[in-house]
This record gives structure tokens, sequence and C-alpha cells, in this order.
């Protein structure tokens, strides 16, 4: 059985979502990567294995839809929670198995129900 540690990678433009969805995760026991960009996330990802991408979708370089993309374009197997407070309804993609989608505001409870579905054992 695999024991190590999961890593969370949150990418959000606005700082405090950043720091709040960071905050909602410290009491886990998971490594947690910050990104303010998509670009910045991007790089990460490359020297990183990330098991959980958590994304806004609105973003000015781009859409959390295409950043989980090309995340699991690097890493097959990580999962992914959308997360936005713009769109109420969750994009295609997000009602597979490996991704979720989760409106903001929300509570704590539900973002770590959300990371008991999507990062489960």
């Amino acid at each position: 059985m695999n024991n190590r540690t999961r890593t969370v990678l949150i990418v959000d433009d606005d700082p405090q979502v950043l720091r709040l969805v960071e905050k909602m995760l410290r009491p886990r026991s998971v490594k947690i990567l910050l990104a303010p960009k998509p670009s910045d996330a991007l790089l990460i990802c490359q020297g990183e294995v990330v098991d959980l991408l958590i994304s806004d979708l609105a973003m000015p370089e781009m859409d959390g839809t295409r950043l989980a993309e090309r995340v699991l374009k690097l890493h097959p197997d990580a999962a992914v929670l959308l997360i936005s407070g713009y769109f109420k309804d969750p994009p295609a993609a997000a009602k597979s198995a490996q991704m979720r989608f989760l409106r903001k505001p929300f509570f704590p409870s539900q973002l770590l129900e959300c990371l008991r579905d999507l990062l489960p054992g």
C-alpha cells in the first residue's frame, strides 16, 4: 500500500481565496502547494507529483477547465476540483469521477467532502 503524502495544488487568482482554501486544508495530512496563476501551476506540475488540483474556473490567463486538461496530461491519475463564484452550473467535464465542481462560497465541510471523494484512502 502506498502511504506517501498526497499533494494538493490550489490555483486561484484571488489571494484571499487561495489562503482560505489553504487554511481549510491545513489540518489534513496533505502537502499543499499554492499558485496565483495557471502558468505558475503548470511550472509546479513539471517538478511535483500532483494528486489533486483545486482550481478556480474564471482566471485571466486561462480558465480552470483548460488548466485541468493540461495538468491531467502531465499527471493522468490526478483528480480535479473546479471552484467558481461566477458559474452556477458545473462544466461538462466536472461530471466525471475524476473531476468535481464546487460553487463559491462553500463551507469547509463541503470542501473536505470533495477531498475525501477525490483522494480516497
